[in-house]
């Protein structure tokens, strides 16, 4: 682990203690898993798709959800290291990893059938770092991961670094470099465009090691079909967006499972947006306050739309919402005085007065509401 992997750590982790024996810590990690599949709920409790270690890290970490307009990237896959005997399957089309979602459009899928081979591996070229991965499973592997005692966990890693881990509480996930709250991207873990790069996504018993990290182990246990593919970015304009439901999903009812423990009230404690009572859901919003050290911004909607972010002019923040199901993203501006890069923070110190700058647009209806909460050290 790099110096700076253990500041994000210190920083994003809101709770860390040791615990002494494998039992002990085989509980923590259980309730993490539980925790983070309560943020994921789809619909009316308000799914946080993948970045699903909020449980883990107290946060889902800054990562645009709308990049600019630029033609889809080619993919072409290369044959699968010599290691992986045997090799994932080509996942038929509308199987287990939709075409569309959420902003990308597939160009590659690997599957496996456990428990005969619980890891898929492959290697692929691509023509741009703007990707993201998906990852899916079948009902099978899907009500392995009903509330509660979690029995199994999915391990991401992209060349040799593990970016992450998950498991089936939603049925299609999407992963990227900034998976479990980490502040990097492709390019940092060493992806470049044209090059070849080797992705393997393991599952298996939740596995509890000396470091405090979980791993899957063995997966004699499980029965089911897991599909690994790659993703690239879709221009909102051109995302084909699903028809207007007779009966939207309630806004109130999502916000609540905003901080990924119902029952919690919206966190609005520095300010909030709510569209139902702005002239338009579109446009820019204004809101002054005092500079915490960590910012939370809770973001919810229940229809289509892009939603952007700012403190003093620097943006923090930019989400996209492509259907009517209805989802909360958590995302955070750091003050300046964090031991972290520049390009990370917001040009101010906590306690200094800043203005957030929020700007909607593309929604039909008034449908969303964004809260600003202190969090970490703030």
């Amino acid at each position: 682990m790099t110096v700076e992997e253990e500041r994000l750590r210190r920083l994003l982790t809101t709770c860390s203690a040791e615990v002494p024996t494998t039992e002990d810590r085989l509980v923590v990690l259980h309730r993490r898993i539980a925790r983070q599949r309560r943020v994921r709920a789809v619909g009316v409790a308000a799914a946080v798709v993948l970045a699903s270690t909020v449980a883990s890290v107290g946060l889902v970490a800054r990562q645009p959800a709308d990049p600019p307009p630029s033609p889809l990237a080619s993919m072409s896959s290369a044959a699968p290291p010599t290691e992986v005997t045997p090799g994932p399957t080509p996942t038929s089309d509308g199987e287990l990893l939709p075409e569309y979602f959420r902003g990308h459009r597939r160009v590659l899928a690997r599957e496996t059938v456990l428990p005969r081979n619980p890891t898929v591996t492959f290697t692929f070229t691509p023509d741009d770092v703007d990707f993201q991965l998906g990852i899916g499973c079948d009902d099978r592997l899907g009500a392995n991961a009903a509330n509660g005692r979690a029995d199994h966990l999915i391990q991401v890693t992209v060349g040799r670094t593990v970016i992450g881990t998950t498991d089936c509480g939603s049925p299609t996930m999407l992963a990227e470099a900034e998976m479990n709250g980490h502040f990097r991207q492709w390019g940092d873990l060493g992806v470049r465009a044209g090059k070849p790069v080797t992705v393997t996504v393991k599952i298996g018993k939740p596995l509890a090691t000396d470091d405090g990290e979980p791993r899957p182990g063995g997966a004699a246990h499980l029965a089911g079909t897991m599909a690994v593919g790659v993703y690239t970015p879709v221009p909102f304009e051109s995302f084909p967006m699903p028809p207007r439901p007779a009966e939207p999903v309630d806004l109130d009812t999502v916000t609540k499972s905003a901080t990924g423990n119902p029952g919690q009230p919206f966190p609005n404690e520095l300010g909030e947006i709510d569209a139902r009572t702005t002239a338009s859901p579109n446009g820019s919003h204004r809101l002054d306050l005092a500079m915490p050290l960590q910012l939370n911004i809770y973001i919810c909607a229940v229809a289509p739309g892009r939603i952007r972010v700012l403190v003093d002019g620097k943006e923090v923040e930019r989400r996209a919402f492509y259907d009517w199901n209805g989802e909360c993203w958590t995302g955070s501006a750091l003050a300046s005085e964090y031991d972290l890069p520049p390009r990370f923070k917001v040009p101010a110190r906590t306690g200094q007065r800043v203005t957030v700058t929020i700007v909607a647009d593309s929604f039909a209806v008034p449908g969303w509401r964004i809260g600003l909460a202190p969090g970490g050290g703030g």
